[in-house]
């Protein structure tokens, strides 16, 4: 389920070297840690058919899953998806699933159905400045469903789950970030009173993801359009899409490393200004055009100038798997704290779910 406010199935703009645009080589795929993680095994995704779940699903195909569910609330996307899995699933128990992941009975039925040993918790809304507009349909999707899912999952035994969470839950200056903040203390409060065991991948940005910087400059250079900056100040990790689905399937190959929930981070390299991407896709797609136009719109509600990868205290330490790195020194909220803060927000939800106690309730320490 894309839980998107549109389908968002579509693929990355086409013949864009986005390792180019890094400046960085490719991570390669460990395919045999993969393979001896899913070969045989029970997985379920939430998100399936959004840009996230398309390609995880397609590689989990690929490892031989006995069972792969694919659960998405958008008929359309979900309806795609399932089609161009085509002859690749034919070995391969594949269910396409309709359903939201608000609606605890529903994902009770499925996870007892399905009896997943390992759940890709995907669907969520995450556009920055959108949830500044609608606190009520993010906190609901994002908190909400997140609850439903580490419920339904515990209820299930199911026995890990993967959750790509982002850079923007430290000190987060958004409702997104928030919303991410508190999930992520729900899944290690879970984890750590022996509910599934949680890998919560630090995302940081997807060049090409729909609705990214990059993704909207590379239309408006094949349209002849100035690109639209919003502050040139800015600057971002950035991974590849490739790098993006290496992540989640390396997450899952992950054991507790001694945590009963690890946070993991993309070993990402440096941080690039929105004005060096904005040029190097200019070259990629116009080499022969000179310099670019640019327009400065502004930053948005919610932004900030630079996204940090990790918080004070915080360090980043190797592990076995290339392209990402342990997140060390994260404190364990108290599971009493957890609970208050998501009493708050679902208190809010049944009753008037006015923005500003939503936002009050969602930015209170944990």
């Amino acid at each position: 389920m894309s839980q998107g406010l549109a389908p968002d199935n579509d693929p990355p703009p086409a013949g864009i070297d986005w390792d180019a645009i890094t400046g960085r080589p490719p991570f390669v795929l460990d395919e045999a840690a993969v393979q001896r993680r899913i070969r045989g095994r029970s997985v379920l995704v939430t998100g399936a058919a959004g840009s996230l779940g398309v390609p995880l699903v397609n590689a989990l195909l690929a490892a031989g899953p006995a069972t792969l569910a694919l659960y998405d609330q958008h008929e359309g996307s979900l309806f795609r998806a399932r089609q161009a899995l085509g002859p690749a699933s034919l070995d391969v128990h594949l269910q396409a699933i309709l359903g939201d992941v608000r609606d605890r009975r529903r994902l009770q039925r499925v996870m007892g159905a399905v009896r997943p040993d390992l759940v890709f918790h995907l669907a969520a809304y995450k556009h920055v400045p959108w949830g500044e507009e609608d606190p009520e349909a993010f906190v609901a999707t994002n908190v909400l469903g997140a609850r439903c899912v580490i419920e339904a999952a515990g209820e299930a035994g199911v026995a890990q789950i993967v959750y790509p969470s982002t850079d923007k839950a430290i000190d987060p200056p958004s409702l997104y970030g928030a919303t991410k903040r508190l999930v992520e203390a729900m899944l290690r409060v879970s984890s750590a009173g022996g509910g599934p065991h949680s890998v919560i991948v630090r995302f940081v940005n997807v060049l090409g993801s729909q609705g990214s910087a990059p993704e909207t400059f590379a239309r408006q250079i094949r349209a002849g359009r100035p690109l639209s900056i919003t502050d040139q100040r800015m600057r971002r990790y950035w991974i590849t899409p490739q790098h993006a689905n290496l992540l989640l399937l390396h997450a899952a190959c992950l054991d507790g490393q001694g945590e009963p929930a690890l946070t993991v981070a993309p070993d990402a390299g440096e941080e690039i200004t929105i004005m060096d991407v904005a040029r190097r896709l200019w070259a990629a797609l116009s080499p022969q055009a000179g310099e670019p136009e640019i327009t400065v719109q502004g930053s948005r509600p919610g932004e900030r100038l630079a996204e940090p990868l990790t918080a004070p205290g915080e360090s980043l330490a190797r592990l076995p798997l290339p392209g990402l790195l342990a997140v060390r020194g994260i404190p364990l909220p108290t599971a009493g704290a957890v609970e208050r803060a998501v009493q708050r927000v679902l208190a809010l939800l049944e009753g008037d779910a006015n923005p500003q106690g939503l936002r009050e309730a969602l930015f209170r320490p944990i």
